[in-house]
């Protein structure tokens, strides 16, 4: 009785085959691990950006018992690192400000565009940069389209998407 090993090239066959799941194999491999280069690129960018809401709400604190809330509306816009800077320990990699909104070849990591006052994340593995902005939220009770904090309610100072 003939088995399938003793066919004439049964051993080709089966070479053929584990060459072909193995390449699948890779490839699979390589497709989840793009995948996951991506998720882990966005959890550090949310992860980012929830320190930088800590930071402003330090800001925001501490203004507070300055008697300096009239103030606030002077950070919209601002250079978030300054705050970390000033207020938070930390390891982001920002790589400072720029003029120019052209981010042809720039290193990945965040900048700051000083003439508009965006904070931008340029990404390593995502398809697109984020851009961000520092923003003061509030209720403008008395109608004069800036901050008072003898007359409008305050809701938040955060980092928010653009």
């Amino acid at each position: 009785m003939k088995t399938l090993g003793s066919h004439p090239g049964a051993i080709n066959f089966r070479l053929s085959a584990m060459v072909i799941l193995i390449l699948l194999f890779i490839y699979v491999f390589l497709h989840y691990t793009d995948e996951a280069e991506q998720a882990i690129e966005l959890q550090s960018v949310e992860q980012t950006r929830r320190v930088i809401d800590s930071a402003l709400f330090i800001v925001f604190a501490t203004y507070a018992t300055e008697g300096r809330l009239d103030q606030l509306a002077d950070l919209e816009g601002g250079n978030p690192f300054e705050f970390l800077k000033e207020y938070l320990a930390h390891s982001i990699p920002y790589r400072g400000e720029i003029e120019s909104h052209e981010m042809s070849g720039a290193e990945s990591g965040w900048y700051y565009l000083a003439g508009r006052g965006d904070l931008i994340y340029v990404p390593f593995h995502l398809s697109e940069p984020r851009v961000y902005r520092v923003r003061l939220d509030y209720d403008d009770v008395n109608g004069n389209g800036r901050f008072d904090s003898a007359a409008d309610q305050f809701k938040s100072l955060k980092l928010g998407k653009k």
